[in-house]
């Protein structure tokens, strides 16, 4: 099995798996209305669009992360008069941390190239496979991918999460001062 097929099936049951588990959570706290179908369109569309993202930068989250300010406004605009601060924040990381599977899912790279009988730790191995000759072990076939993902997923949290308390920081003190 070729590592695109690989990636496209962990793909498939990353966003279909996980989007079960967070509707349920937003309608448990009333975040979500009772429509469970329309929110698992909403959510595999977004898992989609975070999909195509990562093609585009052909492996790297480059647009990826630029979606991270894209879902930051979405999902406090999205959540913001549905839910208390704490909810808000911990849905929007639960939404947020969904959104990074696709660039997530590119750490199964490493693991196929050493089943395939890659030396993964090599730093000639990088080099061969087209990595830039940085400190190892970001030179190195699974320094450079961890680094891509744990990068990437470190980074959109931030953003998001940030635009979304932002966002709802900001709501809070128009509120304020209409009282």
């Amino acid at each position: 099995m070729s590592a695109e097929s690989v990636l496209m099936i962990l793909n498939l049951i990353l966003g279909f798996g996980f989007a079960v588990p967070i509707i349920s959570y937003l309608q448990k706290i009333n975040a979500m209305p009772a429509k469970f179908y329309l929110t698992f369109i909403i959510l595999i569309g977004i898992y989609f669009i975070e999909c195509t993202a990562v093609i585009f930068g052909m492996g790297i989250p480059v647009f990826s992360v630029v979606l991270a300010v894209v879902w930051g406004f979405v999902f406090s605009y999205w959540l913001r008069n549905r839910l208390q601060n704490r909810q808000l924040l911990k849905s929007s990381l639960y939404l947020t941390l969904y959104s990074c599977l696709p660039a997530a899912s590119f750490i199964v790279v490493p693991l196929l190239m050493w089943i395939a009988g890659r030396q993964i730790l090599s730093a000639e191995e990088g080099a061969q496979f087209g990595i830039p000759e940085l400190f190892w072990p970001f030179n190195t076939i699974l320094g450079f991918y961890a680094a891509i993902v744990i990068g990437a997923v470190v980074l959109k949290t931030l953003i998001t999460m940030g635009i979304v308390r932002s966002k709802r920081e900001a709501n809070e003190e128009k509120l304020d001062v209409r009282i």
